[in-house]
C-alpha cells in the first residue's frame, strides 16, 4: 500500500471511529480487515480481535450465503453493490440467526483506479422487515378466514369516496371481480326503500365517527334479485384527525333474513287473529261487568276487574308483536303531523295514572312543544317508560314525567325510584328480546321488545333515546324529537 493509501487510510479510521452506522474496511482481494467501528462489531457480536483476519476467517458462516463473491466481484470490477433488506445469516448469542440489511460495497480506488479496498457501510432493518413480513402474514390469515366465511371488505376514501370493494363484496352487488363498483353504483344498488338510510348512516359515521352496522338489502345487478345483506364498518383517521377512510366487511344474511321474515308474517297473522276474540271477551267482561255491579256481587266484581286488566295486558302484547313484526320486515311506517307533544304526554300519563293507582306520576310540563311526528307511535313509546317505570319501581312512589326544549330538541324524561340499570346492561337495553339479567325482577313480566320497539320509532323519527341510571338507584329514560 503507497503513502497516498496510508494518508486516506489513516482519514478513514478517524470517519469510521466517529461514526454511529456500522462500517468496516477490508483491503486486498483477500479482504482483510483494517477498520471497524464499535457499530459494526456489535452487529457481529465480534471484538477486536478479528483486525488483520481476512473477512472470511472473520465470519465463517457467510461461506454459504453469497456475500464473499459480490465482495470479490466488487474488488475485481471497481462497481459497487447497493443492498435492500437482504438476508443476512450471522451468528449472534452463540446461535445462528437472520438478519436484514440495507447495505454498500463500495469499491475504494488509488490516483490510478485501481481498486485497492471495499469500504462496508450497514444499516440494520430486521425489525422493520419482520414486522411487514408478520403483518403479510396477518392479512394473509385475515383474507383466508374472510373467503372461508365468505365474507367480503370494503374501504371508502373519506374526500373522494372512492371505494375499493374486494372480489366477494362486488359479487355480492352482482358485479363480476373484474367490474368496476364505485360508490354512487353501489349506493345504487341499495333497495330505493333503504338507501337514504344507508346514505345517512354512512355520513353519520364520517362525521361523528364510531362504528357502523347495517342491515339492507340490495339488488343484483345481474338478476334483479333482492338480497339481504349485513355492512359493519368503522372509520379511521389521519395524522390529522381527520377521517381519512371508512373501512369494514360485508356478510350475506339473505337465508337468515327470509327465515326472520317468515317468522316475522306467522307472528303478524297469530297476533292479528288473537285480536278479534280478545275484543269480544273484553266486551263480554264489560258487560258483566254492569250487571255485577248492579247485583251488589263484590268476588265476582273484583274477579271480572282483574280479568279485564289482564286483557288488556294480553292486547298491549299482541300490539308489541304485530309492531315489531312490522319493524323486522320494514313494513312499519310512520303518519307525521303536527303536535303539541305536552297534551298527548299529559292524556298518556292519565290514561296510565287511571289504571295505575299504585304509584303517583307527577308531570312538568313545557310550552309550545310542537312537533313533526306520528302522534299514535310517539304516544306508544311514553306509554312504554311509564309502563316498565312502574313495572320496576316500589309501589306508592313517585315517577316524574318532565318535558323540556333543548337545542331545537324536544325531551321527555320519565324518572323513577326503582332498582335502576347496571353500567354493562345500560348499553344493551334497546336491543330486540334483551331483558336484563337480575334475580330481583326474575318474576316480572315481559319479553324485552317494548324498549326495542320504542327506541325503533324514535330513530325513524330522527331522534334519539337513552337511559341514565346507576344501579338501586333509579332510573331516567328520556328521548328526544326535533321541534317543528
Amino acid at each position: 500500500m503507497d503513502l497516498i493509501n496510508l494518508n486516506e487510510l489513516e482519514t478513514l479510521r478517524s470517519i469510521i471511529a466517529e461514526s454511529l452506522m456500522p462500517i468496516g474496511l477490508y483491503t486486498g482481494r483477500e479482504m482483510r480487515i483494517a477498520l471497524v467501528n464499535k457499530s459494526i462489531l456489535r452487529t457481529w457480536d465480534r471484538d477486536e480481535s478479528i483486525l488483520g483476519k481476512t473477512f472470511y476467517e472473520a465470519l465463517p458462516e457467510l461461506a454459504s450465503q453469497p456475500y464473499f463473491k459480490i465482495l470479490d466481484d466488487v474488488y475485481t470490477t471497481g462497481i459497487a453493490y447497493h443492498a435492500n433488506e437482504d438476508r443476512v445469516d450471522l451468528v449472534v448469542d452463540g446461535r445462528l440467526q437472520i438478519f436484514y440489511f440495507n447495505f454498500t460495497y463500495q469499491p475504494l480506488k488509488d490516483e490510478y483506479g485501481n481498486v485497492w479496498g471495499v469500504l462496508n457501510t450497514a444499516t440494520d432493518v430486521t425489525a422493520q422487515v419482520i414486522a411487514r413480513q408478520q403483518l403479510a402474514e396477518a392479512e394473509e390469515r385475515l383474507r383466508l378466514a374472510l373467503e372461508s366465511a365468505e365474507l367480503g371488505t370494503w374501504s371508502i376514501n373519506a374526500v373522494t369516496k372512492e371505494t375499493f370493494p374486494s372480489a366477494r363484496t362486488k359479487e355480492l352487488f352482482g358485479f363480476t371481480a373484474d367490474e368496476e363498483m364505485p360508490y354512487d353504483t353501489s349506493i345504487n344498488q341499495v333497495a330505493d326503500e333503504h338507501r337514504d338510510k344507508v346514505v345517512a348512516t354512512i355520513n353519520k359515521a364520517f362525521t361523528n365517527g364510531g362504528s357502523y352496522d347495517m342491515e339492507y338489502p340490495v339488488i343484483d345487478a345481474k338478476t334483479g334479485k333482492e338480497r339481504w345483506v349485513r355492512s359493519t364498518g368503522k372509520v379511521y383517521y389521519d395524522a390529522d384527525g381527520n377521517p381519512a377512510s371508512f373501512s369494514g366487511v360485508l356478510m350475506d344474511i339473505n337465508n337468515r333474513k327470509q327465515e326472520d321474515i317468515r317468522k316475522n308474517d306467522f307472528i303478524a297473522m297469530v297476533s292479528h287473529e288473537l285480536k278479534t276474540p280478545l275484543t269480544s271477551i273484553k266486551s263480554y267482561i264489560q258487560i258483566s261487568l254492569m250487571k255485577v255491579n248492579k247485583s251488589g256481587d263484590e268476588f265476582l266484581a273484583n274477579a271480572l276487574n282483574k280479568a279485564d286488566k289482564q286483557i288488556v295486558k294480553m292486547t298491549k302484547m299482541i300490539r308489541g308483536f304485530l309492531d315489531l313484526s312490522k319493524l323486522e320486515s320494514g313494513k312499519i311506517s310512520i303518519q307525521p303531523e303536527r303536535f303539541d307533544i305536552n297534551i298527548l304526554v299529559k292524556e298518556v300519563v292519565n290514561d296510565v295514572q287511571f289504571i295505575n293507582q299504585s304509584h303517583l306520576l307527577e308531570v312538568e310540563a313545557c310550552d309550545d312543544a310542537i312537533v313533526m311526528a306520528d302522534r299514535y307511535k310517539i304516544g306508544q313509546v311514553v306509554e312504554n317508560l311509564l309502563s316498565n317505570a312502574i313495572k320496576y319501581s316500589p309501589r306508592e312512589t313517585a315517577i316524574e314525567i318532565k318535558c323540556y326544549i333543548k337545542d331545537d330538541n324536544v325531551i321527555v324524561s320519565v324518572a323513577d325510584k326503582g332498582i335502576g340499570v347496571k353500567q354493562k346492561d345500560q348499553e344493551r337495553l334497546f336491543d330486540r328480546f334483551y331483558r336484563v339479567d337480575n334475580d330481583i325482577i326474575k318474576n316480572v313480566s315481559g319479553f324485552g321488545i317494548g324498549l326495542y320497539i320504542a327506541g325503533e320509532i324514535i330513530q325513524l323519527h330522527n331522534g334519539k333515546i337513552w337511559v341514565e341510571s346507576e344501579e338501586f338507584e333509579g332510573a331516567v329514560f328520556s328521548f328526544s324529537l326535533p321541534l317543528s
